[in-house]
C-alpha cells in the first residue's frame, strides 16, 4: 500500500487544487488529515514479510516489517503532502463509505482556518505474483 498511498492521496489533493504550484505541500492556511479504510489492511504486505521469514528468522526483511502496520504509508503520505491532522487506517465491509463518514465526523471537530480531510478506500489485494490496487479517494473540507 506503500505507493500506492503517496500516489493516490498526491492525486487527489493535486486534483483538487490543494497542492501549492509545484510543491508536495498544502496551500498555506490549511490543515489536513487523512483517514483510509480497506477491507484488508496490510494482507499483502503481511504475506511479502511472510515469504522473507520463510528462509529463517535473520532473513526477515525489516523494510518490509514496518508496512506490516497499515497505518505507516499513510503517515508516510501524510508527511509527504504536510497533513498533519488526524491519520489511521480502518477496516471495515463499506470500506469508501465509512471512511467518508469517520472523516466528516473528524473535519467537524477539527480548528483552525481551513481543514480539510483526504478519505476513501485503499486496499491491496494480493493475487499470486501481482497484486491489485483498489483506491478511491475525496478530499472533504471545511
Amino acid at each position: 500500500m506503500g505507493r500506492a498511498a503517496l500516489v493516490e492521496v498526491g492525486r487527489v489533493l493535486r486534483e483538487e487544487g490543494m497542492l501549492a504550484a509545484k510543491s508536495t505541500s498544502l496551500l498555506p492556511g490549511w490543515n489536513g488529515g487523512l483517514i483510509v479504510a480497506g477491507k484488508r489492511g496490510s494482507l499483502a504486505v503481511d504475506i511479502e514479510y511472510a515469504q522473507t521469514l520463510k528462509v529463517g528468522p535473520g532473513m526477515a526483511s525489516p523494510h518490509l516489517f514496518s508496512y506490516t502496520l497499515p497505518n505507516i504509508p499513510l503517515a508516510e503520505a501524510a508527511i509527504q503532502y504536510g497533513l498533519t491532522g488526524p491519520v489511521f487506517c480502518m477496516i471495515s465491509d463499506n470500506p469508501y463509505e465509512d471512511a467518508l463518514l469517520e472523516a466528516g465526523y473528524w473535519l467537524g471537530d477539527m480548528s483552525g482556518t481551513r481543514s480539510l480531510m483526504v478519505a476513501g478506500v485503499l486496499d491491496v489485494i494480493p493475487s499470486g505474483a501481482t497484486s491489485t490496487v483498489t483506491a478511491k479517494l475525496k478530499v472533504l473540507h471545511t
